[in-house]
């Protein structure tokens, strides 16, 4: 502005957020002006001098998802408190946009990042290192780099639900997993599944192992593939809600019934788990926390504080109408 033009944006910042010592007549005569004219310090011009521009990037894979949306809620209810704005991308699982966003939130020299989900292939890895601002990942452990995750014990939950399941006597039952290339959903809940088949001494019919796609399509294909097996599960363990909503509509499709001949169990807790009909059995892993850990252990980064390498939410079982028990 024409009355600040021979102040330095250094000063202006001083007077305004009271940090150095100002000339008692210059500090009067930028205050007045000020005043005067209802002046708004430029964001740009403000991370400049402070070197902060409160900023957090957050990644994530799809907005549509229920789970993803209440992540950001999580991460908001936290960074807004402390005067932070959120720079949001979405990849589409897409590991070409995951590295553009990578490199885009380097370039704006935003205060830290939260990602959730992403292919941690090489290059991915690689990009995550050099943008060298604080960063937390959440959905995903890594042994072997000091980048601080939030998630739940994916393996645990998995081994929960399926046992879960046993105990209520089925013991041929199927695992439809979330992809391979995201090890939470699909490596760690597949594992669980098999950790408590073995664990119980039951035997795993491969082709009662689908890996799914994160969507209800790909849920509803896996269940077809499953049903097309010269026998047939009495239960299955669904790695997301999502999944576990087509298996639903594959059933219903087919005249097999819910769960009077099928028994199924999600995982995620979801709203939609409890709008389905019958409403789902599910694991509750609670996408709130995840963001309000990511976003507390992001700004104790920032405030260069002691952060955990791994933080682990909670989970447990949600007994609704899906899952029944196996009569003799």
């Amino acid at each position: 502005m024409a009355q600040l033009a021979n102040v330095s944006i250094a000063t202006v910042s001083r007077v305004l957020n009271n940090s150095k010592p100002v000339r008692p007549e210059l500090r009067e005569r930028v205050l007045k002006i000020v005043q005067e004219t209802g002046f708004q310090p430029n964001a740009i011009a403000r991370s400049l001098v402070s070197k902060e521009t409160r900023i957090i990037g957050v990644m994530i894979p799809d907005i549509s998802n229920n789970f993803y949306s209440n992540l950001i809620y999580g991460i908001d209810s936290v960074i807004s408190e402390y005067d932070y704005s959120m720079f949001l991308t979405i990849s589409d699982e897409v590991v070409d946009k995951e590295l553009k966003y990578l490199r885009l939130f380097k370039e704006k020299q935003i205060d830290g990042v939260i990602i959730a989900s992403i292919h941690f292939l090489e290059g991915n890895i690689q990009t995550l290192q050099e943008i060298q601002v604080p960063l937390v990942v959440t959905g995903h452990d890594l042994p072997g780099y000091q980048i601080p995750t939030v998630n739940v014990n994916n393996v645990q939950a998995s081994y929960d639900a399926t046992a879960y399941l046993i105990s209520q006597g089925h013991t041929k039952i199927a695992c439809i997993s979330g992809p391979l290339w995201d090890p939470p959903c699909g490596l760690d809940r597949m594992g669980g599944y098999r950790k408590a088949m073995r664990a119980h001494d039951l035997p795993i019919h491969e082709g009662f192992v689908v890996e799914g796609e994160f969507t209800a399509k790909s849920g509803y294909e896996a269940m077809r593939r499953i049903c097309e097996e010269k026998i047939r599960p009495t239960a299955v363990f669904v790695a997301t809600d999502l999944m576990a909503v087509g298996v639903l509509n594959y059933l219903y499709d087919h005249g097999i019934r819910v769960p009077e001949d099928i028994s199924v169990i999600g995982f995620d807790n979801l709203e939609l788990a409890s709008l389905s009909r019958p409403m789902l059995t599910t694991v509750h892993n609670d996408p709130f926390m995840y963001g309000k850990a990511a976003a507390e252990q992001l700004l104790r980064q920032i405030r260069n504080e002691p952060v955990e390498r791994m933080s682990t939410v909670p989970h447990h079982l949600v007994i609704r109408h899906t899952v029944s028990a196996l009569l003799e």
